[in-house]
């Protein structure tokens, strides 16, 4: 562990640590770190790039209060790539690799290694989920993906995502409220509870229902970790089999999105009434973005 910063140390502790120590580099030469530390330098030389990992190591230091995580020791690799894969949603690869970098950096810098080293040996997994340059687009024909995927717990996965508008972290939240036919996906995004209501649509909450009993059953044998790394790589070869874009299982919430807005429309909402309601229920703050994903 590095001098001046324990392995128990709080979360804002190591942040004030790590700009401490990184900053060292700025107006120094790479090259003269290089030569004195014989290897790639510990420090940021630049103070555009300081800024932007230290902002980045902040937000992750504020995402983990919320999930109740306020010690260094109590970091664990699956709170870090769950916090990545949270931005996969809004950030493109090329930001997220710059997400994953920063992260690397600071958990060298705090003593946190094997972190960080953890994050370069799934840095694939994580950077393939960042957004292409264009935004993600529903598919034509949802349907014909999900019977290409190769394993079963994969299409229990893609169907949630497309019955419920879930994000892939929050597929495995799922519960099912029979008596008022309503879904409940618990700490999803920015710790907001997501509640739907099926009540108009029964037909699809028996439907997720028994995928929801399906997916519990797989994971008593499997292990969250390996099922989701795997279907990324199903999915993507899926995709490729039926002839659509791959941008990511982020294409199912879009097709959701869709569907409801048709459906909603059909039952005499108006399109702005739509998409607050939509707003909602895929758990976003802004009907901005529910428009947006309507013209996904």
């Amino acid at each position: 562990m590095e001098l001046g910063i324990k392995r128990n140390s709080g979360l804002t502790y190591a942040l004030k640590y790590a700009a401490k120590v990184l900053k060292q580099g700025i107006g120094v030469s790479k090259h003269s770190v290089y030569k004195s530390m014989g290897g790639r330098s510990p420090f940021i030389h630049s103070y555009s790039t300081f800024n932007r990992y230290m902002g980045i190591a902040k937000e992750f230091v504020n995402w983990a209060k919320e999930q109740g995580i306020n010690r260094l020791d109590k970091v664990q690799y699956n709170h870090v790539r769950d916090f990545l894969l949270s931005k996969a949603e809004y950030c493109s690869m090329k930001t997220l690799k710059v997400n994953a970098s920063a992260l690397r950096k600071f958990f060298n810098t705090v003593g946190r290694a094997d972190i960080s080293a953890r994050i370069k040996e799934e840095y694939q997994e994580i950077y393939s989920q960042g957004r292409s340059p264009s935004r993600a687009l529903a598919f034509a024909h949802p349907d014909r993906v999900i019977s290409l995927l190769k394993e079963d717990v994969h299409k229990v996965i893609a169907e949630l995502q497309l019955l419920t508008g879930a994000r892939i972290g929050d597929v495995k939240k799922i519960q099912v409220l029979p008596e008022g036919k309503k879904v409940l996906i618990p700490k999803s995004k920015g710790g907001r509870t997501r509640e739907i209501d099926y009540s108009d649509r029964p037909e699809k909450f028996e439907r997720i229902k028994e995928l929801v009993e399906r997916l519990n059953d797989h994971l008593k044998t499997l292990s969250w970790t390996s099922v989701r790394e795997g279907y990324y790589k199903d999915l993507r070869q899926a995709v490729l089999r039926s002839g659509e874009i791959y941008t990511g299982s982020h294409a199912f919430r879009v097709n959701y999105v869709k569907e409801r807005l048709q459906e909603l429309k059909s039952q005499g909402y108006s399109e702005k009434e739509a998409l607050q309601k939509i707003e909602y229920e895929i758990g976003h703050s802004r009907i901005e973005m529910s428009a947006y994903y309507s013209r996904g």
